[in-house]
């Protein structure tokens, strides 16, 4: 994509070189969309440093008075800032996976590899996960931004889903969000090792 805005700022500067004033607002253009286009989407995560650690998750859903309240599926995993899916930390679900559609689409095949999964919860409350800091294929993950998701329904269709960003690094990092989606009382305690 990006050969792409590079041709454009080329046709723009010669475009430039023949009128004056309308070709230099293009090419500045051009250059600020082609800056943007090209970095925009990237992850800004480091893999030449992979600080081993562990983040612990607390977070406590509630009930949203859906068609089975209280009983609902819930769904937990980290994922890079842009969206890239990591690992799943925690899955209650059994039959009922495939109404947990944005973790469904995140990992693209309701990937459980070391996560705590179980059946359909009965009642809301506090639940609480780990990440060692590792991918779905068990190797250390570079530092950088990430968030934790976390995604439930109590009914066959909308459920809710809510993103919490931390750094992964060598530096401890301890966040406390504000609730969203219905999920509260979050805890994020990243602990390099």
């Amino acid at each position: 994509m990006c050969r792409y805005f590079v041709y454009e700022f080329k046709l723009n500067y010669k475009i430039m070189t023949q009128t004056r004033n309308f070709s230099i607002l293009l090419a500045l253009a051009s250059i600020l969309f082609f800056n943007s286009a090209c970095t925009s989407g990237n992850d800004p995560i480091d893999n030449s440093v992979k600080t081993p650690g562990s983040l612990s998750v607390t977070a406590t859903t509630s009930t949203y008075s859906g068609d089975y309240a209280p009983s609902h599926v819930l769904a937990i995993w980290v994922e890079s800032s842009s969206g890239t899916f990591v690992k799943t930390l925690m899955v209650y679900a059994a039959s009922r996976k495939q109404h947990l559609s944005d973790w469904l689409s995140a990992t693209k095949s309701g990937n459980t590899t070391d996560a705590i999964t179980g059946a359909t919860l009965n009642s809301h409350g506090k639940r609480n996960c780990t990440w060692n800091g590792k991918n779905a294929s068990g190797n250390e993950v570079g530092d950088g931004a990430y968030r934790v998701c976390v995604e439930y329904t109590e009914s066959n269709s909308g459920s809710k889903i809510a993103r919490f960003p931390f750094t992964k690094g060598t530096a401890a990092d301890s966040q406390t969000p504000a609730s969203a989606s219905g999920v509260s009382n979050v805890s994020l305690k990243w602990t390099p090792n």
